[in-house]
């Protein structure tokens, strides 16, 4: 690999799919930084507000955290603890400076990252490969619920149905693109019939292939 500049391997993925497993292997077998939860924590302690609140905006529009808020509201009286002692995160400002943190963070080192729309954030970069990882509803419900533990197969549908929906309002609120649409990737896998090594292998032969000079 070309050492003079800083190469990004950017994850998209559909809940369930195990995108952020294959991020992880990838970033193991190439010695690059693995990046998820690190940029919301950033952009939450720059923006100062806790990463619980911006966490609700994360990958979500106003309208839909505020839909979520209102139904707290009205459903417990636990809902006054999600009121922020500051004035609220908007998804767009937070969208903005998670931006700019991804691309620091590639300034700086060579990275995988996964989620937060990387692909958009980083599209003005050379040496960046755009990654989208799915699989069909069912293996992704069953998955969620061994990850999760959850028992009742029509919670994890809901789970699933309700990140996929959020996800896609957001990435075309956030950017005007289809969040699903192979154009925005230089690859797009089904990881239930490639599975997660062979996915692994795919990614690093093509970085090596790609950022080598």
């Amino acid at each position: 690999m070309n050492e003079k500049q800083n190469y990004a391997i950017t994850i998209s993925r559909q809940m369930g799919s195990g995108g952020s497993y294959v991020g992880y292997l990838v970033s193991r077998e190439l010695g690059f930084r693995y990046v998820d939860r690190e940029v919301l924590s950033r952009a939450a302690n720059l923006m100062g507000t806790s990463e619980d609140w911006a966490a609700l905006y994360d990958e979500r529009s106003s309208t839909i955290v505020e839909d979520l808020l209102k139904s707290l509201t009205f459903g417990t009286p636990e809902a006054a603890s999600l009121i922020p002692p500051k004035p609220p995160v908007y998804d767009r400002k937070l969208f903005a400076l998670e931006c700019r943190i991804m691309n620091d963070i590639v300034d700086r080192s060579h990275a995988v990252i996964v989620g937060r729309a990387g692909f958009y954030a980083l599209r003005n970069r050379p040496g960046v490969i755009r990654l989208f990882i799915h699989a069909p509803r069912e293996f992704r419900v069953r998955r969620i619920m061994e990850v999760r533990n959850i028992q009742a197969i029509e919670e994890a549908r809901a789970v699933v149905d309700e990140s996929d929906r959020n996800r896609a309002v957001f990435i075309r609120d956030m950017t005007g693109y289809l969040w699903s649409d192979a154009r925005n990737f230089h690859l797009s896998v089904d990881s239930s019939a490639v599975g997660f090594p062979a996915i692994t292998e795919m990614v690093v032969n093509l970085a090596r292939r790609v950022f080598s000079p």
